[in-house]
């Protein structure tokens, strides 16, 4: 008969567990889903947040930054009215999140603000911000390109992609206000 010391049979004891654990994460979380990405944000109230934590309701989600003048303010604005757009069963099963391209500066305390001046509200909006490394994976896996330029503005992408419940990629619009009952159709669809 083999002995084991107790230090090995918890060692063991713990890889089976991890093992159990991250087969459970695959088996309800999609391969094709964003949601595999296990980074850690921050939002607006200064909560951490998995990206998995916005499972169970259809997303609309936008790279932008707080205090861009050009292309940014379009996005929101965008998304703000394909919000006031949706039917009250939409409404009630969608939800806005805004990730910064500009995480250095764009605390949750700036994000805040950004949010209660927009008029955003918490109950469907969550903005986020993270580490540079974490907002280049995002922006890879949803296509956006971003890169900075001088005086920390940031050249990007205008995008404004709707993943389903399960955090798949249903589709992708050019986050332009003439887009909105488009998406708003788009969003009815599944």
């Amino acid at each position: 008969m083999i002995k084991f010391k107790p230090s090995i049979i918890l060692t063991i004891v713990g890889l089976i567990t991890v093992l159990i654990s991250s087969q459970v994460h695959s088996d309800t979380v999609p391969q094709d889903s964003i949601y595999q990405l296990d980074s850690t944000w921050v939002d607006q109230d200064g909560n951490k947040r998995l990206l998995k934590s916005f499972s169970g309701k259809k997303q609309l989600i936008s790279l932008i930054y707080t205090h861009c003048l050009h292309t940014c303010p379009t996005i929101v604005s965008t998304m703000q009215a394909i919000e006031s757009k949706l039917s009250k069963q939409d409404a009630k099963n969608t939800s806005f999140i805004l990730v910064s391209l500009t995480p250095d500066t764009d605390t949750p305390e700036v994000l805040k603000e950004f949010a209660q001046s927009r008029k955003l509200s918490s109950n469907n909006w969550s903005l986020l911000t993270g580490t540079p490394e974490d907002v280049r994976s995002l922006a890879m896996v949803l296509n956006v390109k971003f890169q900075s330029v001088d005086d920390n503005e940031v050249n990007h992408s205008n995008l404004i992609t709707a993943l389903d419940q399960q955090g798949r990629i249903k589709f992708q619009e050019l986050g332009v206000l003439y887009n909105a009952n488009k998406a708003v159709e788009k969003l009815s669809e599944f």
